[in-house]
């Protein structure tokens, strides 16, 4: 045999030992791919020492402050705990008003406020009730659950109450009761 063929016989015996240790060779499993894990509660955004504030036309309607605001994309409300808020009114002055919690809806522009519910207008008059809405479209404000309203030394209790923003215009109903020169007990 010449020198060729030993070559030749050589390559051939290096190409089987390479394509059977390729085929024979133990491999490490691939990792196996990060679990994906599907969520489907909704996800919510939260916000601490933070407020919401609407404008029309330049002109501030009111701005909520709250110890934390909660916001959740899917339904596009905003949940605020220890609401402090205030309203602007037409004639320049402000409704201040607290609340133990607080839901604005984006869609509607509405703040229904819960627990403790307190305003106090720039000329003195109070609110209180259990809960409150503010309706955004037509700038009124709803109470219920224990109302009392209170201006100067007159004091209006009642189950619900309606007013404007600017708390001139005040509707009580529901066992209204009307007391002159006394307090609300």
């Amino acid at each position: 045999m010449n020198k060729r063929s030993y070559m030749f016989i050589a390559a051939i015996l290096i190409f089987f030992v390479s394509g059977a240790y390729y085929f024979l060779k133990e491999e490490n499993p691939a990792p196996a791919p990060a679990e994906v894990v599907n969520n489907d509660q909704p996800r919510s955004i939260s916000y601490s020492g933070n407020s919401i504030i609407e404008e029309k036309d330049g002109k501030r309607l009111w701005e909520l402050g709250a110890e934390t605001i909660e916001v959740d994309p899917n339904t596009k409300q905003a949940i605020m705990k220890n609401l402090k808020g205030v309203f602007y009114q037409d004639n320049g002055g402000k409704l201040e008003i607290v609340a133990l919690q607080a839901v604005y809806d984006t869609k509607t522009r509405d703040i229904v406020m819960n627990g403790q519910v307190k305003a106090v207008s720039a000329d003195g008059a109070t609110f209180t009730a259990e809960t409150a809405r503010w309706a955004g479209e037509n700038r009124r404000i709803y109470g219920s659950g224990g109302v009392t309203v209170t201006r100067d030394d007159t004091v209006i209790i009642g189950d619900r109450v309606e007013s404007d923003a600017n708390m001139q215009k005040v509707k009580v109903e529901g066992n209204a009761r009307i007391r002159k020169g006394g307090s609300a007990n």
